[in-house]
């Protein structure tokens, strides 16, 4: 399941989906899928379930995950989803980043009450604008679902994966090589490149493009910022690399890429 690394925002997400349908990806962040209906696959590393309703799954952080809609032509596949900052988390971060559950998913017959309850909660949208409500409905979950699950900790190579990440997503823009990546982690060049092949799914100078792309896609979009300013915050060396690695991406160039946006705003 080759995977992109997704990057998210450091607040509370929460949404109600009719259709759900996303390929493989990964983030920093816990994300909570509560089915109200069939008609969902969620697929969590090795491990895959039709979910019923009232299942739950629980993805810990940098694990990589994707939904399925088994049918799209069927808009009654109701979901929650929340995707929670770790700050958020409280007592749980430790246990969140360190350990990683055998199996993700809870039935609903598993389901303490409080869980239904907090997630009938975060329904109502008062409720996920009270930023101390909000916290306090994810610790009441993570409270009653972690004891649930059969948890361990997580393989040298998984963490491995969450250092990377969490280098990369801090350094992106400034100039990086694998070398350098290899070097600070403590790892040879030859794990960290095997890493990516097999645990992220693209080759280093590829994933790292995607960070640059993400937060150059961010800035056409909501700044005036000229091309060239642009290329260089995102770290590429020159605007002729960046604009040549976000027209393959998207086939149309980073200027071009602003004007849809701006057309579409409207």
């Amino acid at each position: 399941m080759d995977a992109f690394y997704e990057r998210r925002p450091e607040e509370l997400t929460v949404n109600e989906s009719d259709i759900l349908d996303f390929p493989a990806h990964f983030h920093e962040s816990l994300e909570l899928f509560y089915a109200q209906t069939a008609g969902t696959t969620v697929l969590a590393g090795e491990h895959s379930r039709d979910m019923q309703p009232g299942d739950l799954a629980l993805i810990f952080p940098n694990r990589v995950h994707a939904y399925r809609c088994n049918n799209p032509q069927q808009p009654q596949n109701r979901a929650q989803l929340l995707i929670v900052p770790l700050q958020l988390t409280g007592e749980y971060r430790q246990i969140l980043s360190e350990m990683v559950p055998e199996n993700p998913f809870l039935e609903s017959r598993c389901l303490h009450p409080d869980i239904v309850y907090a997630f009938s909660s975060f329904a109502r949208k008062e409720s996920h604008a009270n930023p101390r409500a909000s916290r306090a409905l994810i610790q009441l979950i993570l409270s009653r679902a972690l004891p649930e699950l059969s948890l361990h900790r997580s393989s040298g190579e998984q963490s491995l994966v969450f250092r990377i990440v969490e280098y990369l997503c801090g350094r992106y823009r400034e100039p990086v090589t694998l070398d350098q990546l290899a070097k600070a982690l403590g790892v040879s060049r030859y794990t960290v490149s095997r890493i990516f092949s097999e645990k992220i799914g693209c080759g280093f100078p590829e994933y790292l493009n995607r960070l640059r792309l993400g937060e150059a896609e961010s800035l056409l979009a909501s700044t005036r910022a000229s091309i060239t300013e642009i290329s260089f915050r995102c770290g590429f060396e020159t605007p002729r690399t960046f604009n040549r690695a976000f027209s393959k991406r998207h086939g149309i160039t980073p200027r071009e890429y602003r004007i849809q946006q701006k057309s579409a705003s409207k």
